[in-house]
C-alpha cells in the first residue's frame, strides 16, 4: 500500500471526526493485517475504483455509533434508527470523499461506490482480491473507532 494515498484518507477522516464530534482525536499507530475482517460491531464500507481497487472501513462499536449519530444528527438516540444509520453512512461518505477529491487533485484518478453499511459479531470478510489491511485506531471522547484500509493499485 501506498502512503501517498493512505495518509490523506487518514488525515481526512480525523479532521471529519474531529469537526463532528467537537473534539480532538488522536490516531493511534497503523499496523498491517493479512486479515480484513473487522473487530467492530458497525461498520461501514465504501469500495474504491479507478486507478485503486479495495475498500475502505469505518468501524466503531455500537453506543460510539449511536452517540456520533446522535451528535450529528443533535438529537438523543438510543437504537440504531434508519436515520441513525444513513448518518453514520453519511459520516463515512464525507471522510473519503474529502480524501478522493484532495488525491484526484494531486492526479490520481480514483472514484467512490455508495457506502453500505453492517452490524452485527463476528463478522467476516471474503474477497478474491487477496489484499493486505491496514487498520489505522482512532480514539475519540466517543470510544475508539478504526478505519481499515485493504487498498492496491490495479494490475498489481
Amino acid at each position: 500500500m501506498r502512503l501517498d494515498y493512505i495518509n490523506p484518507i487518514v488525515d481526512s477522516a480525523v479532521a471529519v471526526l474531529s469537526e463532528f464530534i467537537g473534539a480532538p482525536v488522536e490516531r493511534g499507530a497503523m499496523q498491517l493485517h493479512r486479515d480484513e475482517s473487522p473487530t467492530k460491531e458497525i461498520i461501514t464500507v465504501i469500495g474504491m475504483a479507478g486507478e485503486v481497487e479495495g475498500r475502505i472501513m469505518f468501524e466503531m462499536d455500537r453506543d460510539a455509533a449511536i452517540g456520533m449519530a446522535g451528535l450529528m444528527n443533535q438529537e438523543h438516540f438510543t437504537d440504531l434508527t434508519p436515520l441513525a444509520l444513513d448518518t453514520l453512512m453519511e459520516l463515512t461518505n464525507v471522510m473519503i470523499a474529502r480524501a478522493v477529491s484532495s488525491l484526484n487533485d494531486k492526479g490520481f484518478a480514483f472514484r467512490l461506490t455508495p457506502p453500505l453499511i453492517f452490524s452485527g459479531n463476528s463478522l467476516s470478510i471474503f474477497n478474491t482480491l487477496n489484499l493486505e489491511t491496514l487498520f489505522i485506531p482512532l480514539q475519540t471522547k466517543l470510544g475508539n473507532m478504526n478505519l481499515n484500509v485493504a487498498l492496491r493499485m490495479k494490475g498489481l
